[in-house]
């Protein structure tokens, strides 16, 4: 028996380390394809750009000049009777290191015909064809209008002449259509059939950056290892399911800390001046000439130096040379400037404690601007971190649904950044988590139980105001949870209305910098939506209909961080679509455990609280009267996961889960898949 036993486990082992290994694999699998997407990528290339046009050129009673070889003039003449045409665009190579050249053809050019285009890339230096095209199809597609040709990288093109030269017949109804431009260009002349003409060839030069690769390349080394690290001590160390979570949370965020470039994250420069703000002592922007004025270190502009200056770059465009170039920079608090603070000045100072504090304490030891920055990151996840730890550790029932929200990117992007969307997503999971716990636990409700659960749901309100309606679970307790018939009037009196009194206080402050911003066109949206009911419902279900998708991209990141800068792809999102169903279907901790009432309940107030999302948006950000509701995103339902799948997870349908670890499930699954995440964001912000 013995012996058995000791086979079993041997051979368990042998199978881990081959899971391990074949886990090694795939991420030396992503690396490929990331490594292929970084070549691929125009971030990877320094650029010389001459593929714009003169606009104005396009219109049609002007087309003649802005498409240099039409089948016939705008009289109506031949241009070139003998029926072939040659068009060069010499130019001088600015650096070393030549090897793609991308070309503007009109999207209506198809190379059908039995005449084919000939393009080619000559060193005139010594006559040579460096690369030769009978297609434009050769390359991939980079855009309707652009084509780019790659060949063998020229080593010492710097300073070199060379040509583009495109032949073709003029005698077929797909003749391509090649754009110019007036721009000048000093450095090189464009010719038709050896006729000088005016302007330049639509092209753009593309040259290896060595910088770009570097970067590429110690990222993709430093999250290959620690991907693997994370790997190894789900495998290998025998770790409570609490601190396996702190593990794998911790190490994933503080990737992400790291990989988004200052600012970069939602809002993030506004919400990093409003914690400098509060940091100050002031806690309540103040209204200057009917502006909502927030005054900061100058020093905090100058990340994008000269560009944001001349007002080439919003300030929160910034990449990792900005992050580069601003490691010297230095706070001067004497030397300041005010900017428009309206939008932040809405949000309660409470969710920018923690970065107020850690500025405050940052700024008694560095001036470093940077040092400063990404402490209070990191102080964000900490605290984030922290919170959803006390979560996994007093919810009764759901840890695994806690652990898939917390390995979402979207979630871990927004707690490693200074958002203060990382306290009200784990607010509200440690808020439910409480509750559950209240009314699952063996042990009476106490007056400190009622105290606890009430500040917390006051945090939440405070966070974001449409999150209240959170607070009307507190109704689901038992009354036989509770001593005394007092001690739920308190209940109700503290979690419910406490937080409701906190934000209408709250909303009577921030209603001055609201006015504002809409002039109060809120009031006039409010007015509009109360007297057409009927037509708002329609508007939000068309909205939802419309953008469902980019819900799902945006909450199950697909699409991360301001203006949905990083292209994560479907990919991602349907693994993490599948095990959010895995985890609903076969999760037998959650089995059972609702009433209907509860269900039913729980099911209101989370419509309720996708009413408020949506009418809270329409009334600020969208046009009065319009038919769609813009500026609702996919981030903004992390805070309802938990409940949601929660009564999801009541289903019937899996009755066994078999031999499905989900704890290994979420946890593989979401390092291979934040390793996708991560690299797509370098490649995005190099």
């Amino acid at each position: 028996m013995a012996k058995a036993i000791e086979k079993i486990k041997d051979t368990y082992k042998a199978n881990k380390n081959i899971l391990f290994i074949v886990f090694i694999l795939i991420i030396l699998v992503i690396d490929v394809i990331m490594y292929s997407n970084f070549i691929y990528n125009e971030r990877s290339y320094y650029t010389e750009d001459y593929l714009a046009y003169d606009s104005s050129l396009k219109s049609d009673e002007n087309v003649g000049a802005s498409r240099i070889n039409q089948n016939v003039n705008v009289d109506g003449s031949s241009p070139y009777l003998d029926g072939r045409v040659e068009v060069r665009q010499s130019f001088v190579s600015t650096r070393n290191n030549l090897e793609a050249i991308a070309i503007g053809f009109d999207k209506s050019f198809r190379t059908y015909s039995p005449d084919p285009i000939n393009i080619k890339i000559i060193d005139k230096e010594n006559n040579t064809i460096i690369a030769e095209y009978n297609s434009i199809y050769d390359e991939p597609v980079q855009s309707d209008t652009k084509y780019k040709f790659a060949f063998d990288k020229q080593s010492n093109s710097k300073d070199r002449e060379y040509e583009i030269v495109i032949t073709y017949e003029n005698e077929s109804s797909s003749n391509p259509v090649l754009y110019n431009t007036e721009k000048t260009y000093e450095n090189g002349t464009l010719t038709i059939n050896e006729e000088k003409q005016p302007g330049t060839l639509s092209f753009e030069i593309y040259y290896y950056s060595r910088y770009a690769t570097i970067i590429f390349t110690v990222a993709i080394i430093a999250i290959t290892i620690i991907s693997i690290l994370a790997l190894y001590l789900l495998m290998f160390k025998n770790i409570k399911f609490e601190k396996l979570f702190v593990c794998t949370v911790l190490i994933l965020g503080l990737a992400y800390v790291f990989v988004i470039p200052m600012y970069r994250g939602h809002d993030e420069h506004a919400h990093f001046f409003k914690a400098y703000e509060i940091s100050t002592g002031v806690f309540n922007t103040p209204i200057i000439n009917e502006h909502s004025i927030t005054t900061i270190p100058s020093a905090f502009f100058d990340v994008l130096h000269e560009d944001y200056n001349t007002e080439e770059r919003y300030i929160n465009a910034t990449y990792y040379d900005d992050v580069i170039r601003s490691a010297g920079v230095e706070v001067d608090e004497e030397n300041t400037i005010t900017v428009g603070g309206e939008y932040m000045a809405v949000y309660s100072p409470l969710p920018y404690i923690p970065q107020a504090l850690t500025i405050r304490i940052m700024s008694l030891f560095t001036d470093n601007l940077l040092i400063i920055f990404y402490m209070t990151r990191i102080v964000n996840l900490l605290v984030s971190v922290f919170l959803l730890y006390l979560a996994i550790k007093i919810i009764p029932f759901g840890k695994n649904i806690i652990f898939f929200i917390a390995i979402i990117p979207t979630t871990l992007s927004q707690i490693a950044s200074v958002s203060p969307d990382a306290l009200t997503i784990t607010s509200s999971i440690l808020f439910v988590a409480y509750l559950l716990k209240l009314i699952f636990g063996k042990d009476k409700i106490t007056i400190k139980n009622i105290i606890t659960l009430a500040v917390i749901g006051t945090v939440l309100g405070l966070c974001k105001i449409v999150y209240v309606p959170l607070a009307l679970l507190t109704l689901l307790i038992p009354k036989e949870k509770y001593n005394k018939k007092r001690d739920r009037v308190l209940m109700c009196v503290l979690a419910v209305a406490l937080p409701i009194i906190a934000n209408l206080a709250w909303l009577g402050v921030a209603s001055t910098h609201l006015s504002l911003i809409d002039n109060n066109k809120s009031d006039a949206q409010k007015l509009n939506i109360l007297s057409n009911p009927i037509e708002y419902l329609r508007i939000c279900f068309y909205t939802l209909y419309h953008d469902f998708d980019l819900y799902l991209m945006q909450l199950f990141g697909g699409f991360m961080e301001h203006i949905e800068m990083v292209h994560v792809g479907w990919i991602n999102v349907i693994a993490y679509i599948i095990i959010f169903i895995i985890i609903v279907l076969f999760d037998k901790d959650i089995k059972v455990k609702l009433d209907k009432k509860m269900k039913i309940t729980i099911s209101i107030v989370l419509f309720i609280i996708c009413g408020l999302i949506y009418t809270s948006i329409y009334m600020q950000w969208s046009t009065l009267k319009n038919y769609y509701i813009n500026g609702v995103q996919g981030r903004y339902f992390v805070e309802l996961l938990l409940p949601f799948m929660l009564v999801l997870g009541q289903n019937k349908l899996v009755k066994e889960s078999g031999k499905i670890n989900l704890v290994k499930v979420i946890a593989y699954s979401g390092v291979l898949l934040n390793t996708v995440a991560i690299l797509t964001a370098v490649i995005t912000y190099i």
